[in-house]
């Protein structure tokens, strides 16, 4: 059974966040583990609880009682919604201290946890993370699924895969295909290009044959779309998704061509802010 880590934000406000990771993993027929990291102002990165010499005993009390505190939300939240969904798909849950990138990731090599799940904060998207998720997106050793603040989950139906025409491709499509084998989603391997080859190429150098015979997935399809000189990557990738009942956008972390394009602009950000798409990012040799 695969098991999803969802990482809590702030626990009085995450019954919606949890609700939503609960009706996912029974949709995935997962379990979930869920996890609050409570990190002290100027927490110094890199320490444990146990290395905190210098704080004080008062400042130690303080924390350890936020930290129970939030155990107490988070029980009964997870106890609510196994009532709500008849079905009690949690496996466990923590309240640590400490740095929340570095307490995720003991867990995920310690849990053998398939994939960790966080939820936009305040108003941002994906696209404009906070720092603490953009340090999750980028050192945890998981794919990780990003929500938008007080989304809803909908089984996934439609997918679409960004991708740079790159090797990883064939194996992250496949993945997919997996962590969805029941719901059968329409996957679209999307690629946007500079130039107006790209279609060309793919037919040459067989791209679409070898992706479709290696994944020989019915439901899989392999498009291009043309960038001009002044369009918006990350616009042109919102449109696409919205145009196409787009349910789940996937990228590739180490795509950089096509990744790092998505956060360079900051005239995109006001418009990506609208964005209400989940994204999963994954990494190469998951």
């Amino acid at each position: 059974m695969k098991t999803l880590l969802a990482i809590i934000n702030e626990p009085r406000d995450s019954k919606g966040f949890i609700r939503y990771v609960a009706q996912m993993a029974a949709n995935l027929h997962s379990s979930v583990h869920v996890l609050h990291v409570h990190t002290p102002t100027n927490y110094p990165l890199g320490t444990t609880p146990g290395a905190m010499g210098q704080a004080s005993i008062q400042m130690q009390e303080t924390m350890q009682d936020i930290a129970e505190n939030s155990k107490i939300i988070l029980s009964r939240y997870i106890n609510e919604v196994s009532a709500e969904i008849s079905s009690n798909v949690f496996s466990g849950f923590s309240s640590e201290i400490g740095g929340t990138e570095l307490v995720a990731d003991q867990i995920i090599n310690e849990g053998n946890i398939d994939m960790a799940i966080i939820e936009s904060r305040h108003e941002d998207s994906f696209w404009t993370q906070t720092s603490n998720n953009m340090g999750l997106i980028r050192e945890l050793k998981c794919p990780v699924w990003i929500i938008p603040k007080g989304d809803v989950y909908t089984p996934i139906k439609n997918i679409v895969y960004a991708t740079d025409y790159n090797e990883e491709d064939v194996t992250n499509v496949k993945k997919l295909i997996s962590l969805f084998q029941d719901l059968k989603p329409n996957v679209t391997a999307l690629h946007i290009t500079d130039s107006g080859d790209f279609n060309d190429r793919v037919k040459k150098e067989g791209f679409k044959e070898m992706l479709q015979e290696k994944v020989p997935y019915p439901s899989l399809i392999v498009k291009a779309i043309h960038r001009q000189n002044d369009d918006d990557v990350a616009q042109l990738l919102s449109d696409f998704a919205e145009t196409n009942n787009t349910d789940l956008i996937v990228v590739l972390k180490q795509n950089k061509s096509f990744f790092e394009r998505l956060f360079k602009a900051n005239h995109t950000k006001e418009i990506l802010k609208k964005s209400e798409l989940p994204v999963l990012v994954f990494r190469a040799h998951e």
